[in-house]
């Protein structure tokens, strides 16, 4: 697959702000748009963006309706999501997909956001797996250098310290990064938008709050449903209340050791991307990336996300 990169954002571009899936807090929001402004970006938010649905930001017509909006103002140059929560899915039977193949622009969000991703992938434009406006931007919880190489094109590709990633299984590998939230990847499994590999794919996957057994579970759902097929190295993030508690005999890579098994590929586990209490580290999907697990494990982004 041709990856298509989107332009890099610049000083004084239109970052759009808008609300997909669960509904945000106003002061956080508040608090995350003033984070982009000080980056130098002028800020649209959408008129449904502070909209509440039980569990939603409002009706999904209107959350979609915001979103095409977005893609297709030739003015807004990105857009970051406000925040993750639910809802995601009730937007892709709507999705235009011939919208967004029209109107490629840097795309950033995460965990239920995980859905828009494998959307972009489909059409083969990088989109990053990063800090929403309402979350980590307002709390400056995010890891500003890989935020601004993914959406700026500024500085290095970020690359993990030695001894910040533990090892499962050892190799090496090389591949185009995809992946997502764990729960939403297997949730996709089965729909238009499930996750196929086509290429050579370093495997990123993340989650939180989630039982060991349902780990296992939804690995397997995974694998079962055809996503590991080209998947030559795995990635797990924090998977922050995933472990087993304390007075288990067995740790979480014990169980991802075990799900994975029979795939000769190289596994690492622990960085910082997603539900994480450490600095939120962006990753763009759809670029060249690269996982070694020797004596450590290091992983790093090969190529740049943005033109």
């Amino acid at each position: 697959m041709s990856w298509v990169r989107p332009r890099a954002l610049a000083p004084g571009d239109v970052v759009g702000v808008c609300a997909p899936s669960g509904p945000i807090n106003p002061d956080k929001l508040d608090r995350g748009i003033a984070a982009l402004r000080e980056m130098g970006y002028e800020v649209r938010e959408t008129p449904g963006t502070r909209a509440r649905v039980r569990f939603t930001a409002g009706p999904a017509p209107d959350r979609l309706s915001d979103l095409h909006a977005l893609f297709a103002d030739d003015a807004v140059a990105g857009i970051v999501c406000a925040r993750g929560g639910a809802g995601a899915i009730g937007l892709m039977q709507g999705l235009d997909l011939e919208l967004l193949r029209a109107h490629p622009k840097v795309f950033v969000g995460y965990s239920d956001l995980t859905l828009v991703h494998l959307a972009l992938g489909r059409l083969g434009h990088v989109s990053v797996h990063g800090p929403m406006v309402s979350r980590e931007l307002a709390e400056d919880a995010f890891d500003r250098a890989s935020f601004d190489f993914a959406v700026a094109g500024k500085g290095q590709p970020w690359a993990s310290e030695p001894d910040e990633l533990l090892v499962v299984r050892e190799g090496e590998a090389r591949g185009i990064l995809r992946g997502g939230c764990l729960s939403l990847l297997a949730a996709a499994a089965g729909t238009p938008w499930a996750l196929k590999p086509q290429e050579d794919t370093i495997l990123f996957v993340e989650d939180v709050d989630e039982a060991p057994y349902r780990i296992d579970r939804l690995l397997w759902q995974l694998r079962l449903s055809g996503a590991f097929e080209g998947v030559t190295g795995v990635v797990f993030g924090d998977m922050r209340g995933c472990a087993p508690p304390f007075e288990a005999d067995f740790g979480l890579e014990d169980v991802i050791r075990d799900a994975l098994a029979g795939l000769d590929v190289p596994v690492a586990l622990g960085l910082s991307s997603g539900h994480t209490n450490n600095p939120f580290v962006s990753l763009p999907f759809g670029v060249p990336s690269r996982l070694r697990c020797g004596a450590d494990a290091r992983f790093e982004i090969l190529g740049a996300a943005v033109a």
